[in-house]
């Protein structure tokens, strides 16, 4: 299917059987994601796009096994005619159920160990081609396969990356070595013939925005309503300051003459009624400004944020899920339908 960021309509799909990215793959139930899928499909017709979030980890563990399951849930979206955004890599880490991804140490080797009496780049390039080297290996056998794969709509390269004060100083040394890495992935992922877009799923910067518009076709953002409010986003607690946020990210995205999608939006809550309302005021915000959507998530799951209390440790993002984990939609969520586009 072709790729138009402004009719995008759909989910971030982890499964319900892991509690991180690494157990999810590990131990990949394709029965059970082929049950999820289709009962989402069911629940909302006009699903067209999945974000789906991989592990190079568990790529590392067992190429084989991996590249047949990735390429048995991309027929599973197919069956259903639903393209899908594989995201590559994580940047995201959360205390409170950690989903896994890249540590800074594997994008800046002795990142751990530094001072700022040493030269962080001294010996750095060694380990850095050790580490590129596997993250080839996995680029070569997920990209490689499916670069004219139209079941592949887009690459995700990185989930929220540059999520630290860092993003903001120009000088920050992680800061230039994490953008070095993002261009190595991009440039790898051109080498290997992606014929489809490339995209980063930034967190709510405009600074990680402008920082990533460069090495990207379509530009990903996350714009969260946090009715809740956030220590470290204030500027996304009210829904004056919300749609604030879009304008300026619309006027980057148009600036730049480039698609803009959120390929992460919708906060969570524990009440129903609550979530539905974030729901209705984040979409239909979106839509007013033709901004298409993967919602964070369709489904139950053991990672972060897709689960009730009762399954593990719940962060003040609260229920992002729609769907619960005895398969029944949460009250209320259907209104999602609404904004399928015309």
């Amino acid at each position: 299917m072709a790729f138009d960021a402004s009719r995008v309509f759909g989910f971030n799909y982890d499964g319900s059987w892991g509690t991180s990215g690494l157990d999810l793959w590990m131990h990949h139930d394709h029965g059970l994601m082929a049950k999820e899928v289709a009962r989402g499909k069911r629940y909302f017709p006009a699903w067209n796009t999945a974000r789906w979030w991989l592990s190079h980890e568990a790529y590392q563990r067992d190429p084989e096994r991996f590249a047949a399951n990735f390429e048995a849930g991309l027929g599973v979206f197919a069956a259903h005619g639903i393209g899908v955004v594989p995201v590559l890599f994580n940047r995201w880490r959360d205390p409170w159920c950690d989903f896994g991804g890249v540590p800074l140490d594997h994008i800046l080797p002795g990142a751990s160990s530094w001072s700022r009496s040493d030269s962080l780049f001294a010996a750095v390039d060694v380990a850095t081609t050790q580490v590129e080297q596997l993250f080839g290996a996995y680029l070569a056998g997920v990209v490689g396969p499916h670069a004219d794969d139209e079941r592949v709509v887009a690459w995700d390269l990185c989930n929220e990356p540059l999520m630290g004060t860092y993003v903001e100083d120009d000088d920050s040394p992680v800061l230039a070595a994490e953008l070095r890495w993002l261009g190595w992935v991009a440039d790898s992922c051109r080498h290997l013939g992606a014929s489809q877009p490339l995209t980063i799923g930034n967190f709510a910067s405009l600074t990680a925005i402008r920082r990533t518009e460069p090495l990207v076709d379509v530009i990903s953002f996350h714009p969260y309503y946090m009715w809740n409010g956030h220590p470290t986003q204030p500027h996304m607690a009210t829904v004056e300051g919300f749609e604030a946020f879009l304008d300026e990210a619309v006027a980057i995205a148009s600036e730049a003459g480039k698609p803009l999608l959120a390929n992460e939006t919708v906060w969570g809550a524990r009440d129903d009624a609550t979530h539905v309302e974030v729901m209705r005021v984040t979409l239909g915000a979106l839509r007013a400004r033709g901004i298409g959507f993967t919602v964070h998530a369709l489904q139950h799951s053991l990672v972060a944020d897709l689960h009730e209390d009762v399954y593990g440790p719940v962060s003040h993002a609260e229920w992002l899920h729609f769907v619960r984990a005895d398969g029944s939609l949460r009250a209320g969520h259907e209104a999602f339908n609404e904004y399928a586009p015309g």
